[in-house]
């Protein structure tokens, strides 16, 4: 039986449609993501700053190591 979806939840929509043995996954990477930003030194503000204003996925996974490389050698 489908899983019911709330009109105005496009998330949601996704990963239903992804079907849900990928929405753990689908989690996990959001989640992957936002603490690898936090370790690296971003604030969730500033990562959801990043995402709204469209950055590319690729460019904020780019300041994310090369402020998280910063960092390493600085310490």
């Amino acid at each position: 039986m489908p899983t019911k979806v709330l009109p105005g939840d496009p998330l949601q929509v996704v990963l239903t449609q992804l079907n849900e043995s990928h929405d753990v996954s689908a989690y996990e990477a959001v989640e992957r993501l936002v603490q690898s930003a936090e370790a690296a030194g971003f604030d969730n503000q500033t990562l959801l700053r990043m995402l709204d204003q469209r950055t590319a996925f690729q460019q904020v996974l780019d300041l994310i190591v090369s402020k998280a490389n910063c960092s390493q050698k600085a310490a």
